[in-house]
């Protein structure tokens, strides 16, 4: 837009009012010259609209275009900012705050620079400005604090240089005295206030306004987040505070009127920040701590709480409560410490006192109260600084007294705070809660799990006494539970299940009266099979509430059951009993699964019943959610898995002839499908194999040796060899596994050639669902393992499996009149990563140098080698194929699809770093066409396509020069070096230079580093080559700056230095240097 001839008059007289039109073209007239001079014509109307905007243009310019003014002008600015604050301390607040707003900009530029002792000067020159003016001292005040109040928080959203930033800060800070001075002196305006001699009348006026006492302590708290270093500035600061809060209060309490909420929540958050000053706390604790406890043991503040608790009103113990409870966080160790202490003793009573009545604070937090769940975190750090201290005095016999003593008077604290807690997580009456809306019941839930962490920590500090009185509680309600009391006991069953993780398994007095075979079978197995009519919601919901804290109770002591193998047998019934019930089932099997995990060993007498409950479950179908029964059959899995291979064998026997049934009616039902049914329409078909295909994989993972196990073995530890071998022997000798294998992959094979299929019209591939597709590799990678598995269907016919399914249904070569060309199906990027996941695990199972003893029919390594590097040649040919039809460039394609990127250079680092071997059995065409995709994925500033292919770029560079003694492989990438290098070199330093965002530089530092350590000559060369040209790899550096920068990366080998010279060169290649992104 040009403004020359523009009638700034007219637009002045535009902004007036303002009009739509004026306020988008005022940003263009503020990037002129001329803007410098129509600011101060503006802030010279009559009319505040103008002024506000002058002020604002002004301030625009001050941040944007300060080098167009000369060192002169910038100078002579200062003075007449000031006067302009002081003509506009009578105007309305918004033009006089967007005045200070410009002052404050021009002050970031100078200070210290050309203006020091920059606070006590404005503050000055403000009001000798403002005298000259004629205006009046309460007006010139008005100023004064506005800016003191606005210019921390502009310098928290300036973008400055550290180095400036600091040397602002040291300039500040020496001037904070003055500045607190006169913010104190008109805080303390209240009758009754701190008397603070020699009070401007200014700060008088002011301080008979509760509006700007308010505003006075919102300075305050701004000011102090610059630190108060000096003991004599910062306890006089927090006493005077403490003071007028206690007037503040009592001034609240007598409703005079002096006295609003805003004031006093400005009050408190300041006091608030002066308490939670963790370095002041850590010097001055014992002098802070016995002025702040003298202070709350005076009357004002329980008789605020008192009002507050009289009115139910939280949002009032709010406003009072929260500085205490800061205090109490930060100086827990001083609390601690001197709780025996008969000076503070008392006081310190008073103040825990404070602190339970706003954790038991009445009402349903989350629903009609929000404070309670404030102290708990108190009550965490005082339980952990008790623990502390107790190492710390130790056992000495001089120290033993005051340590028994501080204990025995925490102890008395926290079994009020364990009766605070139970009561305040207890569930609200029916109508309470059926009134409360979802968000209000999330938050009560949400606090009811902050309830319970907080119980763990009572548990530390009270161990048995705890658990004795809320076994006492249970064993006394449980025989009388009714639908009117549950929530009592609810509550209390929820308690104990919160601190089961720390309750030891070796505990035999309390836990044995709770989870006794009379209790367990005489109420809780009763109370888990009691039913109420479906219509009454009000008792579904106690009941199952209940139920469901009843389960999670016998879970979450798994540990505990595992040293009482006797009650096993009563206590699983309890929870499979409720799979029933479609409310309970998630809980249910949290808890089974819980039991299993802890006592796989103990339940291995028990595998029959754990083998029929599967096939029940299987029977069960949607009365069980899949994802439920997929959980039981790997808990079941692991259980037999407990067991010797023959046994093994013997109890899957029924499960796995049950499976192959299932299996043969899911397909026959799918068989049923229409031909050229939409994949939406075929899901009803589809659904029953589905959940039996899922169920299958979780057998299969429940049925794996753990990764120590085959680790072990690998490294030669004969027990464990021995182990694998004589699995190896069972599950190849069983003839039931061997049928089921068999009919496995027979079905898997089958599912490919099924009419219900549609095919693509293009490729003519089928369009095979993608959860079935999933399923079927889940098993395949499932199953495959370094160690023997019940249901492994042999590695090359695992191979040829997914090169099947691949041909299938991702890619086929097909005949065309130009020749071969490849066919790829609709939705091959989708489906592609699922057969990359499964070459990634046949990667892993083959990384060992040998298959072991345990796997004699599996093929040599090199056969392996050679089976697996066709498909993965396949795979990348294919891909490399796919990507590149998917836009007009290479770059473009793999940005819009990065994830096919992420999962191929994955899988190509797992094959680097685990069996490199594999490298070389990979096709010429194959491992180009990789080294493509890394030269264009390289250039893609996208994290998800640089990433992976920087990792896999670092894991081959590394190998270059050294894989063992593998000359095929060391031959083949020297080659790949010698031809790509230079191409990887050129792109990571064009990154570097700007190409790509700067948080990508530490994965293009590493692969510099990588290629600087392993090959220094060549890199030299290139390196030298491509920074002699012009403007590369920015126009920013200079030939100086490259030449520095070479030679600093090749005289180091410190990757730790190498991040930093890569950082300094990318900010000189931006133009960054004197910004906040430095360093």
């Amino acid at each position: 837009m040009a403004f020359e001839g523009f009638d700034l008059q007219a637009f002045a007289q535009a902004l007036s009012v303002p009009t739509q039109e004026a306020l988008e073209m005022l940003p263009q007239l503020q990037k002129q010259p001329v803007a410098w001079q129509f600011a101060f014509d503006l802030l010279k109307s009559n009319n505040y609209n103008c002024r506000f905007f002058g002020a604002h243009t002004l301030q625009t310019k001050i941040a944007r275009d300060w080098d167009s003014l000369d060192e002169e002008r910038q100078e002579a600015l200062r003075n007449e900012l000031v006067r302009l604050v002081a003509e506009q301390c009578d105007a309305p607040m918004n033009v006089l705050n967007k005045t200070n707003q410009a002052l404050a900009t021009y002050a970031l530029r100078t200070v210290p620079e050309s203006w020091n002792n920059f606070l006590p000067s404005v503050i000055k020159e403000i009001q000798n400005s403002a005298q000259v003016l004629g205006k009046n001292s309460k007006s010139a005040a008005h100023a004064v604090v506005d800016f003191l109040e606005l210019f921390p928080e502009e310098l928290n959203r300036a973008t400055i240089a550290s180095a400036q930033h600091a040397r602002l800060v040291e300039d500040i800070k020496t001037s904070l005295p003055i500045v607190l001075e006169l913010l104190t002196g008109i805080v303390c305006g209240l009758p009754g206030s701190p008397n603070i001699s020699n009070r401007p009348d200014f700060v008088v006026e002011l301080g008979n306004d509760t509006a700007w006492r308010t505003r006075a302590w919102k300075a305050i708290l701004q000011w102090l987040q610059f630190g108060i270093s000096s003991d004599a500035l910062f306890i006089p600061l927090l006493d005077m505070s403490l003071q007028q809060m206690e007037v503040l209060a009592l001034h609240q309490l007598s409703g005079d009127g002096t006295v609003d909420d805003d004031e006093v929540s400005a009050a408190a958050a300041a006091v608030d920040d002066m308490l939670s000053n963790i370095k002041v706390a850590s010097k001055y604790s014992q002098t802070i701590g016995t002025q702040v406890l003298g202070r709350i043991g005076r009357p004002w503040i329980s008789s605020v709480l008192k009002a507050a608790l009289d009115s139910q009103d939280d949002q009032l113990a709010m406003r009072w409560g929260l500085p205490l409870i800061s205090f109490g966080e930060t100086y827990t160790e001083f609390l601690v410490k001197r709780a025996a202490d008969q000076q503070v003793s008392e006081q310190i009573g008073v103040f825990m006192q404070i602190m339970l009545a706003m954790t038991r604070f009445p009402g349903y937090n989350g629903i009609d109260e929000s404070i309670s769940d404030q102290p708990l975190n108190f009550w965490y750090l005082l339980q952990e600084t008790l623990v502390d201290f107790e190492c710390e005095v130790g056992d000495e016999p001089e120290t033993a007294p005051m340590a028994s003593a501080t204990r025995t008077t925490i102890k008395g604290i926290y079994l009020e705070v364990l009766r605070a807690l139970v009561s305040k997580c207890t569930y609200p009456p029916a109508e309470t809660w059926a009134d409360a809306d979802k968000d209000e019941r999330d938050r009560f839930v949400s606090y009811r799990r902050d309830v319970g962490d907080a119980l763990l920590n009572v548990y530390y500090v009270l161990r048995d006494d705890m658990l004795s009185l809320l076994v006492d509680e249970v064993a006394s309600n449980i025989g009388t539970f009714s639908l009117a009391n549950w929530q009592t006991v609810e509550s209390v069953l929820f308690a104990l299940k919160s601190i089961g993780e720390a309750v030891p398994e070796s505990e035999a007095v309390h836990l044995q009266r709770l989870f006794s075979a009379e209790l367990l079978s005489g109420h809780f197995m009763p109370v888990l099979q009691t039913t109420v009519d479906s219509g009454d919601r009000v008792s579904q919901w106690g009941l199952t509430s209940t139920k469901m804290s009843m389960l999670s109770l016998i879970g979450a002591y798994s540990e505990w059951w595992k040293g009482h193998p006797e009650l096993l047998l009563v206590v699983v019934p309890c929870v499979t009993s409720s799979l029933n019930q479609p409310a309970l089932v998630q809980t249910a099997v949290a808890a089974f699964r819980r039991i299993c995990d802890s006592c796989r060993d103990q339940l291995t007498g028990a595998s029959d019943s754990m083998i029929h409950l599967a096939r029940q479950v299987l029977s069960a179908g949607a009365a069980v959610p899949a994802r439920e029964q997929q959980r039981i059959f790997e808990s079941v899995a692991e259980v037999v898995m407990a067991q010797t291979p023959d046994k093994q064998t013997a109890a899957l026997g029924p499960l796995l002839s049950s499976l192959a049934e299932a299996l043969n009616k899911g397909v026959q039902f799918l068989e049923t499908a229409p031909d050229g049914i939409s994949l939406a329409d075929l899901e009803p078909y589809l659904e029953p194999l589905l959940n039996v295909l899922r169920l299958v994989g979780s057998l299969a993972r429940g049925l794996q040796f753990s990764d120590e196990i085959e680790e072990r073995a690998q490294l030669g530890d004969q027990e464990a060899v021995v182990s694998l071998v004589s699995a190896a022997q069972h599950y190849s000798s069983s003839a039931e596994m061997s049928e089921f294998r068999c009919l496995l992959l027979d079905l898997m094979g089958r599912l490919f050639l099924l009419p219900v299929w549609g095919r693509d019209p293009a490729s003519n591939l089928i369009q095979m669902d993608d959860a079935l597709l999933e399923c079927l590799l889940d098993i395949v990678n499932s199953s495959t393992r370094r160690g023997p598995h019940a249901m492994d269907l042999g590695l090359g016919k695992v191979i040829g499996f997914i090169a099947s399914a691949w041909t299938a249904v991702i890619a086929c070569p097909v005949s065309s009149g130009s020749g071969d060309a490849m066919a790829l199906g609709a939705r091959w990027s989708d489906q592609c990563p699922a057969f990359i996941q499964s070459i990634s695990q046949l990667v892993t199972v083959l990384a060992s140098a040998s298959s072991g003893s345990w796997q004699p029919n599996r093929p040599s390594v090199d056969d392996s080698d050679r089976m697996l590097g066709s498909v993965l040649t396949r795979f990348i040919d294919d891909i490399y194929v796919g990507i590149s039809r998917e836009a007009s460039s290479l770059a473009t394609a793999i940005e819009q699809q990065p994830v096919i990127n992420e999962y191929i250079f994955d899988l190509g680092t797992r094959v680097l770093q685990t069996r490199p071997a594999l490298f070389a059995c990979l096709e010429r065409s194959a491992v180009g066409h990789l080294c493509e995709l890394s030269v264009q994925a390289l250039s893609v500033p996208n994290r998800l396509a640089l990433r992976p292919t920087a990792y896999f770029l670092t894991a081959l560079i590394r190998l270059s020069s050294s894989v063992g003694g593998r000359t095929d492989v060391s031959d083949l990438l020297a080659v790949l070096w010698n031809e790509f290098g230079p191409i990887w070199l050129r792109t990571t330093l064009a990154g570097i230079g700007g190409a790509h965002p700067r948080s990508l530089l530490p994965n293009l530092a590493e692969l510099l580093f990588s290629m600087v350590k392993h090959h220094p000559a060549s890199v030299r060369t290139v390196m030298n080559e491509l920074l002699a040209q012009a403007e590369f790899p920015s126009p920013h550096a200079t030939a100086s700056d490259k030449r520095v920068f070479v030679q600093q990366m090749l005289s180091t080998r410190s990757f730790i230095k190498v991040k930093g010279i890569v950082n300094e060169f990318s900010v000189k290649c931006r133009n960054l240097q004197g910004t906040a992104y430095v360093g």
